[in-house]
């Protein structure tokens, strides 16, 4: 049977007792307090990089570019599409939008005459443009009209 105040790895992991339930030892760090996170500290080098990083800032990228980060996109004139077909209409507005939005955090809002679409990021404008594209021919068959508010 190994000893529980042991902080070698065996003896870390799991240490059976006479019940048969398991227990587990927290390692200790060197001042004697327990190691929860498992986290080393961080070394001077390391902290100079952060240093310089910091002095440097961020590199030219899609995350320095001003621009929009939220953009939208609303169609209005639904109230004239036949009922029973707008659910199916509605549903391939929705598969158009997370088709553009490609895992980006988007916003839904539909009510009987209008849904808005919004996308999050960086090339938001780009994607809701990507969307209107995929759109533009249910656009036009059904007369919608689009803006790039939400109401």
């Amino acid at each position: 049977m190994t000893n529980p105040d042991d902080t070698t790895p065996a003896a870390t992991e799991q240490n059976p007792t006479a019940h048969g339930h398991t227990t587990h030892t927290v390692p200790l760090r060197p001042d004697g307090w327990p190691d929860w996170l498992g986290r080393r500290p961080m070394t001077s080098d390391d902290r100079a990089k952060i240093r310089k990083a910091l002095e440097t800032g961020l590199p030219e990228g899609p995350l320095t570019e001003l621009g929009p980060f939220l953009c939208y996109l609303t169609i209005d004139g639904l109230d004239r599409v036949d009922p029973r077909k707008l659910i199916a209409l509605r549903g391939r507005v929705h598969a158009a939008a997370r088709t553009a939005a490609e895992g980006r955090a988007t916003t839904y809002h539909a009510t009987d005459s209008t849904i808005t679409i919004g996308i999050r990021g960086p090339d938001a404008a780009e994607r809701i443009n990507q969307l209107r594209h995929a759109l533009a021919k249910l656009i036009t068959k059904h007369g919608w009209t689009t803006r790039d508010e939400p109401r």
